[in-house]
């Protein structure tokens, strides 16, 4: 009996350890990123259009990519044709692996004597007349004042909006320069494409040269902002713009929130090459939506149609 017993003990512990066994497996199988603490972000740039009509291809080099203070896996010097990576269009810088949680340390730093094939100048214009011009900038790196938010979840992607109309300005007439540090750390916005939408529509009764749609976080715009700033650029504080093609625009990688949307008529009135601001466009929607207060959505996209009826009187 007592051998029957023990038998019958040896058979239960040999079960609950073949449970206990099965149970570590299970939940190894199960390690998921959150329980690893960290999460894979992929790093993509693009890029807000530039308003001089003499910019024909703007290059920026970039050596290193850093996210508090740990730069992309495998990161190698970079030449990139920033200018080209306009209406949605993303070039990948590569990956790193991040907790969740905001991130505001974010740097870009850029190269100062060759491309990534060894050619100077590193950073560079070329003009409508096909002119290459170096690109002159007194900082090495450019730190980001944005930051964005790593979610628990396997599709982060981290895209740099780095915007060439508020980052450079001619120098004189022969060249031209990244603004001063602390305007070109605000020249590029950070958002994670899982948190963006987009604002997309058509415009109609427009007879300018060229338009510019500047969005705005609502209630951040004043008449002010069409005045230039210490480095000459006007409408300085929007958020993102981009050119109405054709009849078309889209403003993309919105990260989601209220906006308001203001319409800026050019044209090269004197033909040097370079648009003149002619003034702020009288837009409404052909719906009841006011374009003092655009909702975007993670995930989605606003659609509207525009009427312009001339200019606002301000």
């Amino acid at each position: 009996m007592l051998s029957m017993k023990l038998n019958n003990l040896f058979k239960t512990g040999l079960v609950v350890l073949s449970l206990g066994v099965i149970v570590s497996c299970t939940k190894d199988d199960e390690t998921s990123p959150s329980e690893s603490g960290k999460y894979n972000t992929e790093v993509a740039m693009t890029d807000a259009p530039i308003d001089d009509a003499n910019v024909k291809a703007a290059f920026i080099t970039v050596a290193d990519v850093k996210v508090d203070g740990q730069s992309l896996e495998g990161f190698q010097k970079t030449t990139i044709e920033i200018s080209s990576l306009t209406n949605g269009k993303t070039q990948s810088l590569g990956n790193i692996d991040l907790t969740s949680g905001a991130k505001s340390n974010i740097v870009l730093v850029l190269a100062s004597d060759t491309d990534a094939s060894g050619n100077a100048p590193a950073n560079y214009i070329v003009t409508a007349n096909n002119e290459t011009k170096a690109l002159v900038t007194a900082a090495s790196e450019i730190k980001i004042n944005d930051s964005f938010n790593v979610e628990e979840a396997s599709d982060n992607r981290m895209v740099l909006d780095f915007d060439l109309r508020k980052a450079i300005v001619a120098e004189g007439s022969t060249g031209y320069k990244f603004v001063s540090n602390s305007e070109l750390s605000n020249s590029v916005r950070v958002v994670n494409a899982i948190n963006a939408g987009t604002i997309s529509g058509t415009v109609t009764g427009d007879n300018s040269n060229k338009t510019v749609v500047y969005a705005y976080a609502k209630g951040a715009f004043s008449a002010s902002e069409s005045q230039a700033n210490g480095s000459g650029v006007q409408f300085a504080n929007a958020v993102s713009s981009t050119v109405v093609n054709g009849s078309d625009f889209g403003l993309h990688f919105m990260e989601a929130g209220d906006y308001e949307l203001h319409f800026a008529s050019y044209s090269d009135s004197d033909s040097d090459g370079k648009l003149e601001f002619n003034g702020l466009l009288d837009a409404t929607t052909a719906s009841e939506l006011s374009l003092m207060n655009i909702a975007v959505g993670a995930n989605a996209e606003v659609n509207l149609t525009i009427i312009i009826d001339g200019f606002l009187n301000i």
